[in-house]
């Protein structure tokens, strides 16, 4: 989105949501449940940050943090092709991974803040 942003405008998707996930937030989860994972019980567990967001609203929100002047227009999943059909409404049940490790997962919002610092693009 920072690159695309370089552009006066442009279109994202307003009709599908989910949870955009920061990769050191994921990270960090991984690193603290290994020691902690037995062998001998292996399970499958979800994890995204907390908070639901249209990707439209999220790129709104990465160029307000950045201050980049562009202008993100709605678009339709429809209107946006994609080899493989993208469902409108995707988040994990993250109940599991919250319960069996103990952990705070952060909201979206706020690991965006703090991955946009991390990059030197929060102005």
């Amino acid at each position: 989105m920072l690159r695309l942003g370089k552009k006066k405008s442009l279109g994202v998707i307003f009709d599908q949501i989910g949870t955009p996930t920061y990769a050191k937030d994921l990270a960090k989860v991984i690193l603290d449940m290994l020691p902690k994972i037995q062998n001998s019980k292996l399970n499958i567990y979800h994890y995204s940050n907390e908070g639901v967001v249209s990707w439209y609203d999220f790129a709104k929100e990465i160029m307000k943090m950045a201050k980049i002047d562009c202008k993100v227009n709605p678009i339709e999943i429809k209107d946006y092709p994609t080899p493989a059909p993208i469902p409108h409404y995707s988040l994990l049940n993250k109940s599991k991974i919250k319960n069996e490790f103990k952990i705070t997962i952060p909201f979206w919002k706020d690991s965006l803040n703090e991955c946009l610092k991390t990059m030197g693009e929060k102005k």
